[in-house]
């Protein structure tokens, strides 16, 4: 298992689509990274996705309805003293409290209740540091961070975020670490607004529907490029990043 900073980082995007194969393969395309197969049971690959250098990834299902959410990595201990102090509504999903008989996945999960804005629209996990809790081949894909990340090549460079109060999700990005390094604009939609540093990847506040709005991939080079994934975020490509 890699080792583990501290604080809050983008881990992954979850993405749901009626375009798996189509949005991965397009992924891949655009960022000459290897398409991979995500959680497997019984060998059956129900997600699949890309993972950039560095270990973000892009976790991509099957669904009716699309969707997309930020996964953050941090420790759900953390989220739980944060909840307290910000007056987050969260729901902690323990490894260790599963009931029996129930799948037993190598992490824990941080989830915020609805009707807080940008901020239901984002999870943080907390991953098993034991390799052994990642023995069971339906987690064993170079997808997940229980194997090594790939040290060179496409990077996921930024996120961008719609908020309809942006001044409440600031404050929110905020408290999660995220620090304000002002005013972005692009050539691209949503075209404006307010960059948040952190470890790894950045994010981009904007104004729009709370959620995953456009992903930032910074690539071998070649001109700023805006590819559509079926189903999913726009992804924007070398665009100075």
């Amino acid at each position: 298992m890699d080792g583990f900073p501290g604080g809050f980082f983008v881990d992954h995007v979850v993405i749901r689509t009626p375009a798996r194969d189509g949005l991965v393969a397009s992924a891949s395309t655009a960022t000459d990274l290897p398409a991979l197969d995500g959680y497997s049971p019984a060998g059956e690959a129900h997600s699949r996705g890309v993972r950039f250098a560095g270990g973000p990834f892009l976790d991509v299902f099957t669904a009716e309805v699309p969707s997309v959410a930020l996964i953050l990595r941090g420790r759900i201990d953390e989220v739980e003293s944060l909840a307290a102090a910000q007056g987050w509504a969260t729901r902690m999903i323990r490894r260790e409290d599963r009931p029996a008989g129930t799948p037993a996945y190598p992490w824990s999960m941080a989830l915020f209740r609805r009707g807080q804005g940008l901020l239901t629209q984002i999870s943080v996990i907390d991953y098993d540091p034991d390799p052994g809790a990642w023995a069971s081949p339906q987690f064993a894909s170079a997808l997940y961070p229980v194997r090594p990340p790939p040290e060179t090549g496409a990077r996921l460079a930024r996120v961008w975020l719609g908020a309809a109060d942006r001044p409440r999700a600031a404050r929110d990005l905020e408290a999660l670490g995220y620090g304000s390094a002002g005013p972005v604009t692009s050539a691209f939609a949503p075209h404006d607004g307010e960059l948040f540093r952190g470890d790894g990847t950045d994010l981009v506040l904007c104004a729009g529907i709370e959620g995953v709005a456009r992903l930032d991939v910074a690539s071998a080079g070649g001109p700023a490029r805006e590819v559509i994934l079926p189903g999913g975020p726009v992804m924007v490509l070398d665009e100075g990043v």
